[in-house]
C-alpha cells in the first residue's frame, strides 16, 4: 500500500486512477483535469475532517478567549442615536451593547472613543427614558476564524462545560439576553467564528474552545505545509472521495466500486479513532456486578 505524505502525492495518485496520467508519470502539469482534481481533493479533505470530532482534527492547542466585564455609568441625555454620559468613560465601549437600567432594551454601540462621554448607538434609541443609570456589556465573543466543525466550550474559572445550542433555540429562550451572572450556561454560534453566551458575565472570565480546525487549501507542491490532517496511514481515503466527483466528469462508470472503497476506508479510520477513548461502565452504588 502506498503511503501519502503530501497533497502532491495524493494528486498524482488521483490522476493516475482517473486515467489522466500514465502509472509511471509523476508530472501533473499537463493532466486534463488537474484543476478539478485539486478542488475535489480539498473538498474531500475538509468534508472528512468535519464529519465528527476526530482527535487528529482538533485544534491544538485549543483557543482561549476572555469575556469582558460589564461597565456601569450614568446617562444625562439621549437624542436619536446619540447618548451623552455624565462623565468620560474608558476604555472604548465600541462593539459592546448598552441599555438603560430602567428599560433594559439592548442597543449595540456603534462608536465611542476612550476617554469620551459621547456614545453613538447603531440605531435610534426607541425607549421612553432619556436619562438614568446604564450598563455596557458584552455577550458576544469572537472565538477563532478557523473553526470547521464540532466546537465545544468551557469556562475555566470553574472548569464547567456549558451547552452549545442552536441559534434559533437560543433566541427563543433569551430574546433580549440582558441577564447577567458570574458564569455562562448556554452558548450559540451566530457566525462560524462568533459565539453569544447566556447569561453574560459580570466580570472578565476565561473560556476555552476546542474544535475541528479548518486548514488552508493543500498546496500540492510537496512542501512541509502540503500535509493533510488525516493520519498518514489513512490519507488514501481522500483519493476515492475525490474520485466520486472526478469520475462522473469523465463519464466513468466505476462509482459503485469507489463507494465500497470509501465505506471500507471510513470504517478503518473510525476504528482506529475509537481506540483512543476507552469505554467506561458506570455501576450504581450497591449494585452487584456479575450476579446471578
Amino acid at each position: 500500500m502506498a503511503i501519502f505524505d503530501t497533497g502532491k502525492d495524493l494528486l498524482v495518485h488521483l490522476l493516475r486512477r482517473a486515467g489522466d496520467i500514465i502509472p509511471s508519470d509523476t508530472d501533473t502539469t499537463n493532466a486534463n483535469r488537474v484543476i478539478d482534481a485539486k478542488l475535489y481533493l480539498d473538498d474531500a479533505h475538509w468534508t472528512i475532517c468535519a464529519m465528527r470530532n476526530w482527535r487528529w482534527a482538533r485544534k491544538d492547542p485549543p483557543v482561549q478567549i476572555a469575556s469582558t466585564a460589564k461597565v456601569t455609568a450614568t446617562v444625562s441625555a439621549i437624542a436619536g442615536s446619540a447618548v451623552t454620559l455624565s462623565a468620560n468613560l474608558s476604555p472604548s465601549m465600541a462593539g459592546r451593547k448598552f441599555y438603560l437600567d430602567g428599560e433594559a432594551i439592548p442597543f449595540r454601540v456603534s462608536t465611542h472613543t476612550a476617554g469620551s462621554s459621547a456614545v453613538v448607538l447603531a440605531a435610534t434609541y426607541t425607549g421612553d427614558l432619556t436619562s438614568g443609570a446604564c450598563t455596557f456589556f458584552q455577550d458576544e465573543m469572537t472565538v477563532a476564524t478557523d473553526i470547521l466543525s464540532h466546537p465545544t466550550l468551557r469556562e475555566l474559572h470553574t472548569g464547567d462545560w456549558f451547552e452549545v445550542i442552536p441559534e434559533a433555540e437560543f433566541r427563543r429562550l433569551y430574546p433580549r439576553n440582558v441577564n447577567e451572572s458570574i458564569g455562562a450556561r448556554h452558548g450559540a454560534f451566530i457566525t462560524s467564528s462568533k459565539v453569544v453566551i447566556h447569561p453574560w458575565t459580570t466580570g472578565a472570565r476565561l473560556f476555552e474552545c476546542s474544535y475541528n480546525v479548518r486548514t488552508d487549501p493543500l498546496t500540492f507542491d510537496g512542501a512541509a505545509t502540503d500535509t493533510p490532517l488525516l493520519p498518514r496511514e489513512r490519507r488514501q481515503l481522500l483519493v476515492p472521495w475525490a474520485l466520486r466527483k472526478l469520475l462522473p466528469d469523465k463519464r466513468d462508470g466505476r462509482l459503485e466500486v469507489i463507494e465500497r472503497e470509501i465505506a471500507n476506508e471510513l470504517q478503518l479510520l473510525s476504528g482506529a479513532d475509537i481506540t483512543f477513548a476507552k469505554p467506561r461502565t458506570y455501576v450504581r452504588r450497591g449494585q452487584a456486578i456479575g450476579s446471578r
